[in-house]
């Protein structure tokens, strides 16, 4: 059991807190950036969540260990796009946002408490970077990246 094992990954938008912290909750937003999902929890803890695809296919779910609103969202991730990491247990996903001036954001995530480097941390650290990317685009610009 290799528990150290996790991705850390900062980010700065341009943008105040509570408008980062929507981005991140709101599942009419997340469609735009996380491969086409729609987040859809009851945003409390203990709640379950799910980040849910066409025909209502979850393609990563989990439980809402943590909460504090526009300030830090913690919740298990049990992915399932593939068979590789639908085998995989449940990892951990921490979102913490902090201004870094008025209309500033600094995002940071840490995703941990894998087995070792499983099919879903592969995903995952190759998937982050994109996904808050184009989060960054999308709260900036009002478009998402282009990634098709």
């Amino acid at each position: 059991m290799a528990k150290d094992i996790a991705y850390v990954y900062d980010i700065y938008i341009g943008a105040p807190v509570a408008k980062v912290w929507k981005g991140i909750v709101d599942g009419e937003m997340t469609k735009h950036y996380v491969y086409g999902t729609r987040l859809q929890s009851k945003l409390k803890k203990g709640a379950q969540y799910a980040y849910v695809g066409d025909g209502d296919f979850k393609v990563v779910d989990g439980e809402i260990l943590e909460i504090e609103p526009q300030k830090r969202l913690v919740m298990t991730w049990k992915a399932h796009w593939d068979e590789s990491v639908a085998q995989d247990r449940a990892s951990r996903v921490t979102f913490e946002l902090s201004a870094a001036g008025s209309s500033t954001t600094k995002l940071h995530i840490v995703h941990d408490d894998f087995d070792d480097k499983t099919a879903t941390y592969s995903g995952s650290v190759e998937g982050w970077p994109l996904m808050m990317s184009s989060l960054k685009s999308l709260l900036e610009t009002g478009k998402p990246l282009a990634t098709k």
